[in-house]
């Protein structure tokens, strides 16, 4: 059986991330004797035969891709990689937050004899999947979401008109400035900066969060099953909408009357994880804390 080869993919505008990258492919080749693949965009750089597209890597011919960088960079190799039985991704940080990220440059060589050790787990998280419809025809699909779906109108200072259907069952039509539907995984990012839940990433839930409905709208964050199907209308004429997959792919000039549907996608995303530190972690890089004396205590009147 042919072995499988690590696959490395970096952040390519950080000289910091390109040379750890760097480091990390002369490790497994000349200490671990490893295959490496080299996604095409740095194997000019490093060793130009061992290139190959993200797209072609699957479960089949790596055993896992480390992605040196940070959140946007993790997201980026996600979607990028084969949709069919991807490899699962580590993520390296080294950047400031990296919230999705289970490494850094610090302990990265450590995590790596971790690896080919098989001393890890794999966390399988839920993706959300996107379409255009206009009338009875055939369903256009966008792409595919790790953290979220966002449907603004195409002119920053004019507010959508949406009808919101929820399994086919009417919610919602109002004014607003937009609709996010983000996965668990999604729930930290721009979901939670407009006033979503955190919903732990291993919950296959998605999440509805209008942004900044009209105050009569009623309409509130709403937690629904994986399976769901929403569906927002474009109602306002003569206003063209905008959809966004993980604030990186945008698709323009969707035209008024257009349904745009979000289900789950066939396809998930695998994390490498090597402890359940999610708490920890979230209360590093997303809630914080504030330092409270624990002698602190209200005065008595």
């Amino acid at each position: 059986m042919k072995k499988k080869a690590i696959a490395l993919a970096c952040r390519m505008d950080s000289e910091r991330a390109f040379n750890l990258t760097k480091k990390i492919f002369e490790y497994l080749v000349k200490k671990k004797n490893e295959i490496v693949y080299l996604e095409t965009r740095i194997a000019p750089k490093i060793l130009p035969p061992n290139g190959i597209d993200l797209s072609e890597m699957t479960s089949e011919n790596t055993k896992f891709i480390l992605s040196i960088g940070g959140d946007g960079t993790l997201l980026r190799v996600a979607g990028d990689l084969s949709q069919h039985d991807p490899p699962p991704i580590l993520g390296v940080n080294i950047g400031s937050i990296g919230f999705l990220d289970e490494s850094n440059e610090r302990v990265i060589f450590r995590d790596i004899d971790k690896l080919i050790n098989g001393e890890y787990s794999i966390e399988a998280r839920a993706k959300l999947s996107s379409y255009l419809m206009r009338g009875t025809s055939d369903e256009k699909k966008l792409g595919d979401a790790i953290n979220e779906i966002l449907i603004v109108s195409s002119k920053n200072s004019k507010v959508l008109q949406v009808s919101i259907k929820i399994n086919g069952i009417f919610l919602n039509r109002s004014y607003l400035d937009g609709v996010i539907v983000s996965t668990s995984t999604g729930s930290t990012a721009y979901n939670l900066s407009a006033g979503g839940a955190i919903i732990h990433p291993t919950l296959n839930m998605m999440q509805l969060v209008a942004l900044n409905p009209y105050a009569r709208s009623g309409l509130k964050p709403i937690v629904l099953p994986i399976d769901s199907e929403i569906e927002v209308h474009l109602l306002r004429p003569r206003l063209n909408g905008r959809v966004l997959i993980d604030g990186r792919r945008i698709i323009k000039g969707i035209q008024p009357n257009t349904q745009i549907l979000i289900r789950k996608s066939n396809s998930v995303v695998k994390f490498i994880r090597f402890d359940d530190n999610y708490y920890s972690r979230l209360r590093k890089k997303i809630i914080g804390m504030v330092r409270i004396p624990r002698d602190d205590s209200p005065e008595e009147f």
